[in-house]
């Protein structure tokens, strides 16, 4: 086990330092997704009566959409730089790629979604800033980043990687994107139906289905 982890640690920080280097794709991810809320801001025509449905909707799909410019870089640096051969040659098992990637882009869109949600906060006036909340965006960025680790793999090696990504990927993260919605609209809610319970454990099974899936798969994938 100690050896595992010790494995992952030394990928992961390759790409954390590589990623705090370059540090313009945090930049953009970041105005990117603040740019959807300001639009959805604007196309919607915001009351008390609709904006406890329609702002947890706005963040998630930001977070997903922007989410996005991260996951399909995943293995886009090694694979331009022919340090994936290097990587595949290595005394490592598939597992703790998948693991140190999945962890790795966790870690990044945690740090987006530091940057957006008080900025969502002051925009949507709504109590984002929750315990609760937070355990669900963890929740949901632990899923989309398992799924997303994956299916980039999978779409490394085309050419049209960009369109093959997000159609692979979002249907997919279709029961994922309606559970973190509706998890965060109970709990933002002032009078929620059912509360954030029920939704936030479909959202945990989720992420074991996708990480123990992807785990296993890995070693397929990167095989193709």
């Amino acid at each position: 086990m100690r050896p595992f982890v010790a494995q992952v640690g030394a990928v992961l920080r390759k790409d954390v330092l590589i990623e705090f280097r370059r540090r313009e794709l945090v930049v953009s991810t970041f105005v990117f997704a603040m740019l959807l809320l300001v639009v959805f801001n604007f196309a919607f025509d915001l009351h008390v009566e609709n904006l406890y449905t329609v702002g947890p909707g706005a963040l998630w799909v930001a977070i997903f959409f922007a989410g996005v410019l991260n996951i399909g870089r995943t293995f886009l640096l090694e694979r331009e730089r022919g340090g994936w051969e290097g990587l595949l040659l290595a005394p490592l098992e598939p597992g703790v790629l998948y693991v140190a990637k999945v962890t790795g882009n966790i870690l990044f869109m945690l740090v987006v979604e530091a940057l957006l949600l008080p900025a969502f906060a002051a925009l949507y006036n709504l109590p984002v800033l929750d315990p609760v909340v937070l355990w669900v965006m963890l929740l949901g960025t632990v899923g989309f980043a398992a799924v997303g680790t994956l299916f980039s793999a999978i779409s490394a090696n085309s050419r049209a990687r960009e369109v093959l990504l997000p159609v692979l990927l979002f249907p997919i993260l279709v029961p994922l994107l309606i559970a973190t919605v509706r998890a965060t609209t109970e709990r933002v809610a002032p009078a929620p139906a059912m509360g954030s319970a029920p939704w936030a454990s479909l959202l945990f099974a989720f992420d074991v289905l996708v990480v123990l899936g992807g785990y296993l798969l890995f070693d397929h994938v990167i095989e193709e």
